[in-house]
């Protein structure tokens, strides 16, 4: 199946992102926060941890929290199924941790416009209470929902995943 790219003019600044899907929607993010894409690797369950937080994984050496974007802002499957040959897991460095965060589909690594991005509703963010959402990409077939990496986890589930990090890591070497 052929990816048709959207064509986009850019005159001015450009912005880079990665966009990606969970469900039917459409989200991205900027290039600058991602450090790798790859495919869904073998993750580790973590006992006691909130629903959204699938584990953990080794990435290159290093133990990666992996959290599922889909729960993480309470999105439904589009077809019922968790996972297909076309989930990914972008991995990000967020407060200082790096995270694994799973969605249903990459689409496109683009540019666009900077003055195509504009602020979300205000009362937006806080009807839905959607963490990290800092802008929305107008493109001529489709809204595109900028999420800010550093913004998706709150403080204290950060403070949580450094914990189970430390301990996972202790276990692992010793």
């Amino acid at each position: 199946m052929r990816r048709r790219r959207e064509k986009v003019e850019i005159t001015g600044e450009a912005e880079q992102i990665v966009s990606f899907r969970l469900g039917k929607e459409t989200f991205g993010v900027k290039v600058a926060q991602v450090r790798e894409i790859g495919k869904v690797q073998d993750i580790t369950r973590i006992p006691r941890m909130p629903d959204f937080i699938e584990g953990v994984m080794n990435l290159r050496g290093q133990i990666t929290t992996v959290v599922d974007l889909r729960k993480r802002f309470n999105i439904a499957p589009e077809d019922g199924q968790l996972r297909s040959a076309q989930s990914r897991i972008i991995v990000a460095e967020i407060g200082g941790n790096q995270l694994g965060l799973i969605v249903d589909a990459v689409e496109d690594v683009m540019r666009v416009p900077k003055q195509s991005i504009t602020e979300p509703p205000k009362n937006l963010i806080t009807a839905v209470g959607v963490n990290g959402l800092n802008g929305i990409c107008t493109l001529p077939t489709k809204l595109i929902m900028m999420l800010d990496m550093d913004r998706i986890m709150g403080e204290d589930e950060l403070m949580k995943i450094m914990q189970n990090e430390r301990e996972q890591k202790a276990i692992s070497t010793g």
